[in-house]
């Protein structure tokens, strides 16, 4: 259901309050439009609702929707705002300030293509192309390394656990459609993970970057340091 007219002008006054900030918080079933801290690390582009203010509007009633604003711009839903919001399971309301434009969208089991994704830890990266690409094409479900973005670089080596608790074995053989490559690429611990995908090819997200595909040799085989095959849990 689409915000009434009340609804979007609250809306719009707290985004007018973020100022460069994106704005966000919570639709409760009384219609209320509740505000929430932004806790994102880069606020201006990306929004993420303060547990403490989620936890708040809980104890005054159930939560509808979410919204969130987009300083500048149009209200648009992003690829990023396409997958959140079939992740939340939730309708999610979008205005732009100054512009006054809203925009609604809700789960419909969107998925976003596997190239040209924008890069967004957690909810699209090189680890979250891969568990796509195995859900679709394999059926599988693969874990989601439990840690905060930058863990690699703290020593921990989250990529190599996560295969192995999925059920990848490491292999030197010939490459296969669908075995894992984890990259370590100017760090300690590996930081990037690819799907072979046939044909000399690999699919991958890069820090920063579009996902793309790109022909396997060179660099990418240099800073491979292991190659993991599903075998089931």
């Amino acid at each position: 259901m689409t915000a009434t007219s009340e609804q979007i002008a609250a809306m719009l006054d707290y985004a007018a309050q973020a100022g460069e900030r994106e704005a966000c918080g919570l639709v409760l079933d009384s219609g209320r439009v509740y505000a929430c801290r932004n806790v994102a690390a880069e606020p201006a582009h990306f929004f993420q609702i303060d547990p403490a203010g989620w936890a708040a509007a809980e104890q005054l009633g159930r939560i509808v929707g979410i919204w969130h604003s987009h300083p500048h711009g149009t209200a648009e839903p992003s690829l990023v705002d396409r997958a959140m919001c079939e992740r939340t399971g939730m309708p999610w309301h979008i205005v732009s300030h100054p512009g006054g434009d809203y925009r609604h969208i809700a789960p419909s089991g969107w998925r976003a293509d596997y190239l040209g994704r924008p890069y967004c830890y957690g909810v699209f990266d090189c680890w979250e192309l891969v568990r796509d690409w195995f859900a679709r094409e394999r059926g599988v479900s693969l874990p989601r390394p439990a840690g905060e973005d930058g863990w690699w670089d703290r020593g921990l080596d989250l990529f190599t656990l996560s295969a192995e608790a999925a059920g990848f074995e490491w292999v030197d053989d010939t490459p296969q459609a669908g075995d894992v490559l984890l990259m370590q690429i100017r760090g300690q611990q590996p930081n990037h993970v690819a799907v072979w995908l046939g044909d000399g090819r690999i699919l991958h997200h890069l820090r920063d970057r579009a996902s793309e595909t790109h022909i396997y040799g060179g660099y990418w085989q240099a800073v491979t340091v292991k190659r993991g095959r599903y075998r089931g849990e």
